[in-house]
């Protein structure tokens, strides 16, 4: 079971970075910065663009995805933000881009397949 977990976590990883054929792709907006610069946005109530940036991020995930109706699974907006303050803290060198990605790929098994069911649109 680990050694499947781990494969699923390698694809999952490569699967979020398909890029072109030596793996590279461009990152527009506040995910081409750092997470030293996300975390003082914050502390500035500053971060407007990195909102959007991960909003967009995951949005795009859940869309090109399989299977994946919210990577965050039951985690609210605020929870990811949370997630993400953490991670930077701890790594403030990463980019921010990378660490969007890095909560991607460790809610991969908690993500939602399907909506809930009082969801609808």
């Amino acid at each position: 079971m680990r050694n499947l977990t781990l494969i699923l976590l390698i694809c999952v990883s490569f699967a979020a970075h398909a890029g072109d054929k030596k793996g590279n792709f461009a990152v527009w907006g506040p995910g081409v910065k750092s997470c030293f610069s996300y975390t003082s946005a914050r502390k500035a109530e500053k971060y407007d663009a990195y909102k959007y940036f991960i909003m967009g991020y995951l949005t795009a995930y859940n869309t090109l995805t399989p299977d994946t109706y919210r990577i965050s699974g039951n985690d609210r907006f605020i929870d990811v933000m949370k997630w993400l303050d953490d991670y930077c803290q701890k790594q403030p060198v990463h980019g921010f881009e990378q660490a969007v990605n890095d909560y991607v790929v460790h809610h991969q098994d908690s993500r939602l397949s399907e909506p809930p069911p009082t969801h609808g649109r």
